[in-house]
């Protein structure tokens, strides 16, 4: 998906939900927050719902494994140290930030954002060389662009790009 993905976890985030609510380009957690991925395997199950995809490239091996083998319930707090969220709110502005959050990423340049989002998802597949290339790729294809354009010309103008 091009646009950002904004995740705002609210409450108990367990399960399938964890790696979900952890999918997001930007991860807001409600100070009373939890996570946990429940208890696969006190039930003699595995977990599911993207978890051992995106939890071991986020929060490493190790921790994973913590995880999923000891069902651990992190607080917010522990989910921000150790990667999973972005940013710890107060329970009352969840709503808020994320709306703060939405506006921001509307009112930006939405091809560099997507581009941002295609060579992160690459960086663990690609050699250097390849990636560098891809990144010149990246680079020259927006400068290019109309946002591009946009935001090359507002910057010595000392204002801010319209991208809409």
């Amino acid at each position: 998906m091009d646009a950002v993905l904004i995740t705002a976890v609210n409450g108990v985030t367990a399960g399938a939900g964890f790696p979900i609510a952890a999918s997001g380009d930007i991860v807001v957690a409600a100070e009373s927050a939890t996570f946990t991925m429940a208890a696969y395997t006190r039930v003699g199950l595995t977990p599911d719902g993207s978890a051992s995809y995106y939890l071991p490239r986020l929060i490493g091996m190790r921790q994973t494994q913590e995880l999923m083998l000891t069902n651990r319930t992190l607080t917010a707090q522990h989910a921000a140290e150790w990667a999973i969220v972005t940013e710890v709110v107060p329970d009352e502005q969840i709503g808020t930030r994320s709306d703060e959050l939405a506006e921001l990423f509307t009112a930006s340049a939405t091809k560099s954002n997507a581009g941002v989002k295609k060579l992160l998802l690459s960086t663990f597949s690609n050699g250097l060389e390849e990636q560098m290339e891809l990144e010149g790729q990246m680079i020259a294809a927006l400068a290019a662009s109309k946002d591009g354009r946009e935001g090359v010309d507002a910057f010595p103008d000392k204002r801010d790009p319209n991208y809409h």
